[in-house]
């Protein structure tokens, strides 16, 4: 790992001479303050030797981070926005993003990134930041959910692809008598990480969570009968088949890759970070590893799905340097940086240049190249975050002994409640 650091830091300072210069009158001294969940975790070192790598080729900026954990995030920028102390930009998390723009606490950032980087960025990432016309944030990096697999499982259970949910299931029954355990790591628990796991499912099957009718009034497919099969389908790999670990209601991320770092199971739906978080558990499944869109459901509406899970930093509307702060985080993004940085922590690029390069030319990141021509928006309903906790407490429900039955009159109740709310 130390090695694969050295390498990150000095692609980082290569990457000075390629990225856009910051444009600052006369060098004025600029300090630019940036509120980033990425510090408080692994891949912090790295963003901090771009910001270093930035900073010498532009010593007139200096760029200060200030260290908040994800899940504190949204609620700390609120409190800040309330009492008028925004940091210059902040890292975005996709259901902020209408939010945000309600609060009118961010800049419209296409007003200044370069034509270049625009031209470069891929179309289906700027749709995914852009809400109401306004693109939301600088895109950095993506995290698109795919389906990774075990190569040699899958050729020794002699299955040619798996392409649908009968194909999943199959596979997970096949390399659960491979593995003389278990074959799909699930995701079970009641929160972000599970609900957005199990959303890419549920859309798999046809399922549009929450959308506007022509009369502009919300509507829902979770009472349909795609979403009941969707749900069904969904804990009878546990239930019925047997295939996912004991347990699966309190199965959390870090727990499901573990599983299959551990070769306990074979398949995980995932962001394609899990392919660095699985090889640094288990360096020797390397070239073991490969990745398929989220198959398709088995209902008539079935199809493949993605959530592109775009990340990067907002420009707040108090930021006095706008200018300067877009050409940073263009530097951020650049071929050298994106290639390094997605490498290391399979966060892979938003740039068509940087995706081409060789570093994600193998299985393990083929699906997840494949699906981004499968991207659903994200959501703009305002009370999102409890439509996926209406999902999550349905899977999560039936795990631990709920009947469908009654696990749908739950979410019928309660998402009629949620769209009568917001149809007032």
């Amino acid at each position: 790992m130390k090695k694969k650091m050295a390498l990150a830091l000095s692609l980082a300072m290569a990457a000075t001479t390629l990225a856009p210069a910051a444009v600052s009158a006369a060098d004025e001294q600029v300090t630019l303050t940036i509120m980033s969940s990425i510090q408080t975790e692994d891949e912090g070192k790295l963003e901090s030797a771009i910001a270093d790598a930035y900073m010498e080729q532009n010593p007139n900026v200096k760029i200060e981070f200030i260290s908040v954990a994800n899940n504190d995030l949204d609620a700390q920028i609120t409190t800040m926005a309330a009492s008028d102390d925004l940091p210059d930009a902040f890292y975005m998390n996709c259901a902020f993003m209408s939010t945000a723009l309600d609060m009118g606490i961010v800049a419209d950032s296409s007003k200044y990134i370069s034509d270049e980087y625009k031209a470069d960025v891929l179309p289906e990432v700027l749709d995914y930041a852009t809400v109401d016309g306004n693109l939301m944030f600088i895109p950095w990096f993506q995290i698109p959910v795919a389906l990774i697999y075990r190569t040699d499982w899958l050729e020794q259970a002699g299955i040619d692809k798996i392409e649908t949910m009968d194909d999943f299931r199959e596979a997970a029954k096949a390399f659960t008598d491979i593995s003389g355990n278990y074959g799909f790591s699930m995701v079970g628990t009641r929160n972000g990480s599970g609900e957005a796991r199990f959303s890419v499912y549920d859309k798999a099957y046809g399922v549009n969570e929450v959308y506007q009718n022509d009369s502009g009034e919300w509507e829902s497919d979770l009472t349909s009968d795609n979403f009941k099969t969707a749900l069904e389908s969904f804990v009878n790999l546990d239930l019925e088949d047997g295939t996912v670990p004991a347990g699966a209601s309190e199965t959390a991320y870090q727990d499901a890759v573990t599983y299959f770092a551990n070769e306990q199971t074979g398949l995980i739906i995932s962001g394609s970070n899990a392919v660095g978080a699985i090889l640094n558990r288990n360096p020797e499944l390397a070239g073991k590893l490969g990745s398929v869109a989220i198959p398709a459901g088995t209902t008539e509406d079935g199809r493949h799905v993605t959530n592109l899970q775009v990340s990067g930093y907002a420009i707040t509307s108090t930021c006095e340097h706008p200018e300067e702060m877009a050409a940073y985080l263009e530097f951020a993004a650049s071929y050298d940086n994106a290639v390094s940085f997605g490498s290391q922590t399979g966060r892979i690029p938003v740039t068509e240049s940087a995706l081409a390069d060789e570093a994600f030319s193998g299985d393990e990141y083929t699906g997840f190249k494949d699906c981004m021509q499968y991207s659903i928006p994200y959501s703009t309903f305002p009370g999102y975050a409890e439509v996926q906790d209406i999902m999550g407490e349905a899977y999560n429900s039936m795990l631990t002994g709920t009947s469908l039955d009654d696990a749908m009159a739950t979410v019928d109740s309660r998402i009629t409640d949620l769209l009568a709310e917001y149809n007032k």
